[in-house]
């Protein structure tokens, strides 16, 4: 067979090119895969380093504030003492739990994780409660100024128009239309 030869290269080329396409998308469906795990994982990484594993509250919320938020995971919001703190819970008698233990114990029973302090934290409220106390002082002190300007303001009001009323109580006195001087003028000095 004079084409024999032609058609084993065919044959082979079919098989070379349906196997290297089948080996890249099977290759490409792998690699693809574990770019995606690769990216997730770093996204978790990302998130697990600029966000607070017990309030949540990202890096950006202790942004010029007097507590930095390495300090707040490390001392305020402590994972490893919330997780001894639960042990502590497990390992002691219930008949000895103060106020605090026995509520934790009772939401931990029940799957409740509302006794975690979500998106707030003791050190942010201190500050923010200060910095709202300055801002209505603030405030308050413009209402005042303001309302001194508003006294000062009617009381020259005041002064002129008791002039303007004297002056025209005299003027009619002159023309003789008051025959009593001795008439009460208003708001004598």
């Amino acid at each position: 067979e004079p084409l024999y030869f032609f058609r084993v290269i065919y044959d082979m080329m079919f098989f070379f090119i349906v196997i290297i396409i089948t080996l890249n998308l099977i290759f490409g469906v792998i690699i693809d895969n574990f770019a995606d795990l690769r990216t997730e994982k770093q996204r978790n990484d990302e998130i697990l380093r600029n966000t607070c594993f017990i309030c949540g509250l990202d890096r950006k919320s202790f942004d010029n504030k007097h507590v930095t938020f390495e300090d707040h995971i490390r001392k305020v919001h402590n994972m490893w003492n919330y997780v001894y703190f639960m042990v502590l819970i497990h390992v002691k008698d219930p008949t000895e739990y103060t106020g605090p233990e026995s509520y934790v114990h009772e939401m931990i029973e029940q799957r409740n994780l509302d006794w975690f302090p979500r998106m707030r934290t003791s050190s942010l409220d201190t500050q923010e409660d200060k910095t709202k106390e300055e801002q209505d002082n603030r405030i308050l002190r413009v209402q005042m100024e303001n309302a001194n300007e508003a006294i000062k303001t009617l009381t020259m009001e005041l002064t002129e128009l008791q002039k303007l009323v004297t002056e025209s109580r005299a003027q009619k006195h002159r023309m003789n239309f008051l025959p009593n001087s001795s008439l009460p003028t208003p708001l004598n000095p």
